[in-house]
C-alpha cells in the first residue's frame, strides 16, 4: 500500500476530507498511466485488510484517477471499483461516521451506474448490480455537504466523473428501496419508458409501445420471472415465467403459447425477431387454462381468472 495513505490510519474522521484534498492529483503524465493502473489495482485487491478510512481514501483515489483520464478507453476499472465499494461496508465492530461513509459509497455507486443499468445483462450492468446489492442500503444516508466535496470536475480526454444529480438519483433510489422492496424494479421499468405498478403479484406496465408482446417480454426480463401484463390503448399481453418455462397470451391471438426459456435466451431475446410470434408446438385455448399454465400461475402466485379478464 502506498505510504501516502498512511495518514488515514489514525481513525481521524473529522480531518478525512481535508486530508483527501492534500493527496488529490489534477494531471498525470500519459507515460505513467499504465503503472498507475497497476498500482491502483493492487491497492484495490489489498483494500479489504486496511482500516476503513484507508479503504475510503483508496476509493476516492480511484475516482480521482478516473477523473484525470487514467482509464481513458478502458472499462476494466469497473470490477476494481466494485470491489472497493463492497469493502466499504463496515464490519460490526468498525467505528464510522454514517453520513461521511454513506456519501463516499453513494458517489462510487453513481460512478458504477454510469452507462450501466441495475437490471441489464452487459458486463457493466452485472458489475453495477453486484455492487448495488452489497452497498445500496448505506447510500441512503449520504449528505449533500459531503457529496459536494467528493465530486470531481475534469476536462481531461477520457475522464470519468459523476455529477451531483447522478449521485442524488442513487441516494433517492436507495432511500426508496429501503421503504419499498419494488422500488428498484419500478425504476428499471420507468427507465424503459413504462409506467409500472405491482398489483396482486402482477407487474402491470403501460406505455406508448407499439407491440404489447415485446413490451411484456422486455418487462418480464427486467423483473426476472413472475408475471407481467403489458397494455396500451390498442392491445394487451400477459406473460408467466417460472424457472425454464414461459407462457404468454395476447389480446390479438387469444391462445396460450408455451415456450422453454433456457439461458442465455431471455424472454426479450425470444420475442425480439420479426412482427409475428416465435414458433411453438405447444398452444392451448385461453380457457380452460391448461395444466402447464395453472402450474405457472400457482408458482408465481397470481390469479388466472383476473389475468384473463385483464387480457380481454
Amino acid at each position: 500500500m502506498d505510504d501516502v495513505f498512511a495518514r488515514f490510519s489514525d481513525d481521524r474522521w473529522d480531518d478525512f476530507l481535508d486530508e483527501l484534498d492534500k493527496i488529490r492529483v489534477s494531471v498525470v503524465d500519459p507515460a505513467e498511466r499504465q503503472q498507475m493502473k497497476v498500482t491502483a489495482r493492487r491497492d484495490a485487491r489489498e483494500a479489504g485488510s486496511q482500516p476503513l478510512l484507508v479503504r475510503m481514501a483508496l476509493a476516492d483515489h480511484y475516482l480521482n484517477l478516473l477523473a484525470i483520464g487514467v482509464w481513458a478507453g478502458d472499462e476494466s476499472w469497473r470490477a476494481d471499483l466494485r470491489d472497493l465499494v463492497i469493502s466499504l461496508v463496515p464490519a460490526d465492530d468498525e467505528s464510522h461516521d454514517d453520513a461521511l461513509l454513506s456519501s463516499v459509497i453513494a458517489v462510487v455507486l453513481a460512478q458504477l451506474l454510469q452507462d450501466a443499468r441495475l437490471r441489464g445483462g452487459s458486463e457493466a450492468d452485472v458489475i453495477a448490480r453486484s455492487a448495488w446489492e452489497k452497498a445500496q442500503e448505506w447510500a441512503a444516508y449520504a449528505e449533500d455537504r459531503h457529496v459536494e466535496r467528493l465530486l470531481y470536475a475534469s476536462t481531461e480526454g477520457g475522464a470519468r466523473v459523476v455529477t451531483a444529480s447522478e449521485v442524488q438519483e442513487v441516494i433517492e433510489l436507495a432511500t426508496a428501496a429501503a421503504d419499498d422492496q419494488h422500488a428498484e424494479t419500478i425504476a428499471a421499468l420507468e427507465t424503459e419508458g413504462f409506467t409500472a405498478e405491482f398489483m396482486n403479484g402482477v407487474w402491470v406496465v403501460e406505455g406508448e409501445f407499439r407491440n404489447a408482446v415485446r413490451a411484456a417480454a422486455r418487462a418480464i426480463t427486467l423483473t426476472g420471472h413472475g408475471c407481467v401484463l403489458a397494455r396500451n390503448i390498442r392491445s394487451s399481453a400477459v406473460m408467466l415465467w417460472h424457472e425454464n418455462t414461459l407462457a404468454m397470451a395476447d389480446s390479438k391471438v387469444p391462445r396460450w403459447r408455451v415456450y422453454p426459456i433456457l439461458a442465455p435466451v431471455t424472454p426479450q431475446s425470444k420475442f425480439s425477431g420479426g412482427e409475428g410470434l416465435p414458433f411453438t408446438r405447444e398452444t392451448h385455448p385461453l380457457a380452460p387454462a391448461p395444466e402447464v399454465v395453472r402450474r405457472l400461475a400457482d408458482a408465481v402466485g397470481v390469479n388466472l381468472s383476473h389475468l384473463l379478464a385483464a387480457l380481454r
